[in-house]
């Protein structure tokens, strides 16, 4: 099963031993009665709260504060210091993280620069995130999280960026006040050239989810609106296809980016 709009494709094995409990529930819940007229609706995108909950139970949305923080460690040691090097000194470091799923990795991004105070006393940054899922979005601007997000915090970190409400963990103002979200496409290439230029692009674990041609339509969205030797950070278990020469791959501490040639 493809969404050729999305770019989200569902081998059969996956719609059978995954997915098809939960698209049995959405239809029930919609009053559908056959899959084909539930397919076509997906497909000609008839009903948007249709669309919306369909995006909520195939995007993946499970992650946490400091995933893969080497990367972060990447960022702060060797990617932040470069572009305050060369970059105009009145031009703000702009930084995207693309899909941004429930806000952890954009958060993240905040507290390691004002844990490392050097380059936000000097220069301002912009740090967005982006996803296609709407309930994510919204949840990533409450900023509320479970104990299951904040495990790999230190203690000192949680009371610093954190307030304790009951069992969960709201971001504070300083936090909130430094990220913006916005609800977007990956594949809509000119909803992405919208949103400006960018000096480092996260996406992380999601072309995994993508088939080839998705997969090359995002890089080569992601490329359109770095800036000239941007970076671009993926996940660990992906790469891009060695024919695309729109980027070098270079290792940076214990991390590997992809730097826009």
């Amino acid at each position: 099963m493809k969404n050729y709009k999305y770019g989200i494709f569902i081998d059969d094995e996956k719609l059978e031993n995954i997915y098809k409990r939960k698209f049995l529930s959405v239809m029930n819940d919609f009053g559908y009665k056959d899959f084909e007229n539930f397919y076509r609706d997906i497909i000609f995108q008839k009903d948007s709260k249709l669309i919306e909950k369909i995006i909520e139970i195939i995007t993946v949305n499970e992650t946490y504060f400091f995933r893969e923080n080497y990367q972060f460690d990447a960022l702060i040691k060797y990617v932040i210091p470069e572009l305050d090097k060369i970059g105009p000194k009145n031009e703000s470091i702009n930084i995207l993280s693309a899909p941004c799923s429930t806000g952890e990795e954009v958060y993240s991004i905040a507290i390691y620069l004002f844990e490392e105070k050097n380059f936000i006393q000097k220069r301002d940054f912009l740090l967005l995130g982006v996803d296609i899922d709407k309930q994510a979005i919204e949840k990533a601007k409450k900023g509320i999280y479970s104990e299951r997000s904040i495990h790999k915090l230190s203690r000192n970190i949680v009371n610093k960026y954190f307030i304790k409400k009951g069992g969960f963990y709201q971001v504070k103002d300083i936090l909130k006040n430094a990220v913006n979200f916005k609800v977007i496409n990956v594949l809509d290439k000119y909803a992405m050239k919208k949103l400006g230029k960018f000096d480092v692009i996260f996406s992380r674990n999601m072309l995994i989810y993508f088939d080839e041609n998705n997969k090359r339509e995002a890089i080569n969205n992601f490329y359109n609106i770095l800036k000239p030797n941007g970076f671009l950070f993926l996940g660990h278990a992906e790469t891009i296809p060695k024919d695309i020469k729109l980027f070098k791959k270079e290792k940076l501490g214990e991390a590997f980016v992809y730097r826009k040639v």
